[in-house]
């Protein structure tokens, strides 16, 4: 039961305290590391498929709070991401930056690709420029910081496999 308090205890000082106060210091042209999909990445790694859904449920929600016109979209799209991740538990060698920065760049670009669709089928008209202009260097910053942040986890012992 520890093991969990403090897991999600660093996740959502990661994505609150990383996207309100770190984020917006460390942005270069407006381009920040996504602290809500580092969470989550750190959180379906380390716990699974359930709490990796239900963590990104309750994310999702919470940053649904400031759109309401597109209220439970963010919330699908990281449900979804959560689950996925949590799948991914056990078949990732922990420990390698390479993989890990990967893991959490293809995970922005998932969320982002998935958020995209569905936003532009609710809309007239699509912007899939973003995912250009906006998807691709936020994956690759948040790839860099998912490193600092992993390695910050496994130091915490919040990654390592339990029987």
């Amino acid at each position: 039961m520890r093991f969990y308090l403090r897991l999600v205890l660093f996740c959502a000082a990661v994505a609150f305290f990383g996207g309100t106060t770190v984020g917006p210091v460390i942005a270069i042209k407006g381009v920040a590391p996504d602290f809500t999909i580092l969470a989550m990445v750190i959180l379906g790694l380390a716990a699974g498929s359930i709490p990796g859904t239900i963590g990104g449920f309750v994310l999702g929600l919470v940053q649904d709070l400031a759109t309401p016109s597109l209220l439970g979209l963010q919330a699908l799209c990281k449900t979804f991401l959560g689950f996925g991740l949590g799948r991914l538990r056990g078949r990732l060698v922990h420990g390698m930056p390479l993989v890990e920065a990967t893991v959490v760049a293809l995970s922005v670009v998932a969320h982002d690709v998935v958020f995209l669709i569905i936003r532009s089928s609710l809309s007239e008209g699509g912007d899939f420029i973003s995912l250009f202009t906006r998807t691709l260097p936020v994956a690759l910053y948040s790839g860099l910081a998912g490193i600092l942040l992993l390695r910050i986890a496994d130091y915490l012992g919040l990654l390592r496999q339990e029987d």
